[in-house]
């Protein structure tokens, strides 16, 4: 399960003067980049992306311009590194084995809430802009095509019935990617236990509505790789 990280914040340090050695600088590089890109992203989902000019973003950064420059080339090479990093753990968390809605419904809060901005970059402000809707549309897909396959696994009239199916997994996805966004903005992280509790309680009437023909369970541990 990721592990929730502190508050996000836009602050950013500056770097050591002198010569480190090639390795250590490189590493140094690395660990920079990260940290531009977190502070940026935390700014840009507040701003929004169109809003924000590379002069407003080093402004809010409280950095000089020259220095985003120094490891970015343009603005939209910030927001797509941002949007492509937080897609990357998305993906790595959906290519895991199915082990269970309720371990499902917990490693996908607590990368949303360890990722926050970079999360609400890519749910919300990605689904509504022409150009960077292909991040959102990946996102979306690796949860259609999850929910298919788990579908199909689960219920022989599913199975048997693809477009059926697919409408139920456009549902669902449109459902909880709805529902997480409003949770990571609205929920009090003390009561993550609540949502999890709501979430299967949801799912659950909705699948035994849909395959009545299935054993399907919430908390099923199986190991399944869809």
């Amino acid at each position: 399960m990721t592990k929730s990280t502190p508050r996000q914040t836009a602050k950013v340090t500056h770097l050591k003067k002198g010569r480190p050695p090639r390795d250590e600088a490189i590493a140094r590089r690395q660990e920079r980049s990260d940290e531009l890109l977190r502070a940026s992203a935390v700014v840009l989902e507040r701003c929004g992306v169109r809003h924000t000019s590379m002069d407003a973003l080093a402004d809010q950064l409280g950095i000089p311009k020259t220095v985003l420059y120094r490891y970015f080339g343009s603005k939209d090479e910030i927001v797509r590194s941002i949007l492509q990093r937080i897609l990357n753990q998305w993906t790595e968390l959906q290519t895991q084995p199915w082990r269970g809605l309720s371990h499902n419904l917990h490693e996908v809060i607590a990368l949303a809430r360890a990722n926050q901005s970079e999360f609400l970059l890519l749910a919300r402000h990605s689904a509504t802009d022409p150009d960077l809707r292909p991040f959102f549309e990946s996102l979306h897909s690796s949860i259609v095509d999850r929910t298919d396959r788990l579908l199909e696994l689960s219920s022989p009239s599913m199975a048997a019935d693809r477009v059926i199916r697919q409408l139920c997994s456009q549902a669902v996805t449109g459902f909880m990617i709805d529902a997480v966004l409003w949770w990571i903005e609205n929920g009090d992280k003390k009561r993550d236990d609540d949502f999890f509790r709501w979430a299967r309680q949801s799912l659950n009437t909705l699948y035994r509505q849909w395959m009545p023909d299935s054993d399907w369970r919430p908390n099923l541990s199986k190991d399944k790789t869809p």
